[in-house]
């Protein structure tokens, strides 16, 4: 049976699940508009939902054993769609803002954790390769649009990225038509589906913990690359940082093609692609360096994402896939948030230049891939001879 109409629905959600980053467009003006608020304290407006996020994807298995993930679906959806709505209602009021956005990271991580589930639940075999590559595509593709407009809408006024949730009101509708009313493991007999792989579970977590961390370093220090060598601007920072979504996008979507041809060593590719490039980058200090470093950063990507999507399904059965997917996106966020952190401290022992970092991150980047190439060296056994029983 062709479903066609669920991975509209799914990949419209994902298209979405990043307007929550929109505000970062506008900083200036968000600062400017509370002259009389500490920055730190505006700036919660970018940090908080990356925080609360977690608190989503922790949420998530357990409000399943009350809801549906079709009920769960709508009702996020609707919550992010009223977060950005209240937010541009209330741009004058700050603690409401701040509000918001502790309702919007909630909503977003429970999406986050939502959609991998809804695609393992409804599709099988390659065809799921194929769809997990499409929606984590449109994930980095959204992200771009949303900050391409946002941009243009916070020229009349910073509060007017948050137009943007009007969007949300598309996978709003979709969700209403299209997901399942009742998920495949709620059909499950009570014995069936309730295994897991531990050590699956742990080495995904390890891998997603590491790509995150190394991974972010684009986020934290392309600007000062570009701009600390006076390579250019923020605007080129800018367009530098879409087209690497793009791009991460489009790997995404062709992942299943990727993924016939690297097979186990998937992993191994995204580190190895992330830390060359980032290396080149390091040594190479330049406008081509930082796009080298860009490259890594968002070609890993297209093959990291869609790859820890997939490896839920084959570490967890269904009566546990949603516990396994909020642990293990929560020590991916995890990295996100530390990613500063551990390689700045790594950093300090050769240099605290944007390019000792990169050159450090890349060098972790390598290491990495030859961790995840001795881990993926041995064919998995077969998936019923790996499972692991936990009743």
């Amino acid at each position: 049976m062709k479903r066609t109409p669920l991975k509209v629905a799914i990949a419209a959600i994902c298209f979405v699940n990043l307007l929550y980053m929109i505000p970062s467009v506008a900083v200036s003006g968000m600062v400017a508009a509370f002259p009389d608020q500490p920055q730190n304290t505006v700036l919660l407006l970018l940090t908080l939902p990356n925080l609360t996020g977690i608190a989503g994807i922790v949420a998530e298995p357990w409000l399943e054993k009350r809801f549906s993930r079709r009920q769960l679906s709508i009702t996020a959806l609707a919550v992010f769609f009223g977060s950005g709505l209240a937010s541009f209602v209330l741009r004058e009021n700050l603690p409401a803002l701040i509000a918001a956005s502790v309702v919007m990271g909630a909503a977003y991580g429970m999406q986050a954790t939502l959609y991998p589930l809804l695609v393992n639940d409804g599709f099988e075999g390659e065809e799921r390769s194929r769809v997990m590559g499409m929606v984590t595509g449109m994930l980095q593709l959204g992200r771009v649009a949303a900050t391409l407009v946002g941009g243009v809408l916070a020229r009349s006024g910073w509060y007017n990225v948050y137009l943007c949730f009007l969007a949300v009101l598309v996978p709003l509708v979709l969700a209403v038509l299209f997901l399942p009313r009742q998920s495949h493991s709620q059909e499950l007999p009570q014995e069936e589906g309730d295994w897991f792989s531990l050590s699956g579970a742990v080495r995904l977590a390890v891998e997603g913990f590491a790509f995150a961390a190394l991974f972010y370093m684009v986020n934290t220090h392309l600007s000062l690359y570009v701009e600390g060598y006076g390579l250019g601007d923020t605007a080129l920072t800018g367009v530098i940082s879409a087209a690497g979504c793009v791009l991460a996008g489009l790997i995404s979507t062709g992942f299943a093609w990727f993924e016939r041809r690297t097979g186990r060593f998937t992993m191994t590719g995204a580190f190895g692609i992330l830390g060359a490039l980032y290396l080149a980058g390091s040594l190479w200090i330049s406008l081509p360096g930082a796009v080298l470093c860009v490259a890594g950063a968002f070609l890993g990507m297209g093959l990291f994402s869609p790859n820890l999507m997939l490896g839920f399904s084959r570490c967890a059965g269904p009566r546990r896939l949603a516990a396994v997917t909020a642990a293990v996106l929560t020590v991916v966020n995890v990295g996100y948030f530390a990613s500063p952190y551990i390689t700045g401290f790594l950093a300090g022992f050769v240099g605290e230049s944007p390019a000792d970092v990169f050159r450090v991150a890349g060098v972790l980047g390598l290491v990495c891939a030859l961790g995840s190439a001795l881990a993926s060296r041995k064919p998995q056994a077969p998936l019923q001879a790996a499972q692991e029983q936990v009743r």
